[in-house]
């Protein structure tokens, strides 16, 4: 009975080992059918930027493999003169041709791409210098403007203090008179009207 228990211990706990291995890899069979399921697109994208990492991009590939006589940069380009004349000029094949013509196509969408995706970036280059500089000119007319009200408060106490010493060296009440400066520029007093009036 003893060997019989003994034995049974040892088939649980070999059992369970089994078990615990197959959930620990259980994460890695994910990751492996994960990455074994990645979209041909992303594959073909991988691929396409596979030049700057030292390997031929698709279109370098189609010019090695059929054995077109011109680089990629070549037969984008080239003038559309001479790369018309090509298949006199190098003997190439129809099939050949319309390899070259599929290439230069690709190569000059990504160019206008490059291109309109530099004109953005300049465009908006210059859309915040032009903010950088009106948030500059803002600042400055709110200073100025400060400024101005600063210097209307001062001359307006100025006024207030000529006004009272004029009236004080004339004799008269400052609650019955005031000093006036009409249209043509001339200073003269008139009695202030009784509030109420």
């Amino acid at each position: 009975k003893i060997m019989e228990e003994r034995n049974k211990n040892l088939e649980y706990k070999s059992s369970s080992s089994e078990i615990t291995r197959q959930i620990n890899f259980g994460p890695c069979v994910q990751t492996f059918f994960s990455e074994k399921h990645q979209t041909s697109r992303e594959y073909e994208e991988e691929e396409s930027e596979s030049s700057y990492q030292g390997r031929l991009t698709r279109d370098e590939r189609l010019v090695v493999e059929m054995k077109i006589p011109l680089t990629v940069v070549e037969i984008i380009h080239k003038p559309m003169e001479e790369f018309n004349d090509l298949r006199s000029s190098h003997a190439v094949t129809e099939e050949q041709m319309n390899i070259c013509r599929d290439i230069r196509r690709r190569g000059k969408n990504k160019i206008a791409a490059q291109n309109c995706r530099k004109r953005k970036i300049e465009q908006i280059s210059g859309l915040e210098n032009d903010l950088s500089l009106a948030k500059l000119k803002k600042e400055n007319i709110l200073g100025e403007r400060v400024e101005l009200l600063r210097q209307q408060q001062e001359w307006g106490r100025r006024l207030d203090r000529l006004e009272k010493d004029v009236l004080v060296r004339l004799g008269k009440e400052e609650k019955d008179w005031m000093i006036v400066v009409d249209r043509n520029m001339l200073v003269h007093l008139d009695k202030r009207k009784p509030v109420g009036i």
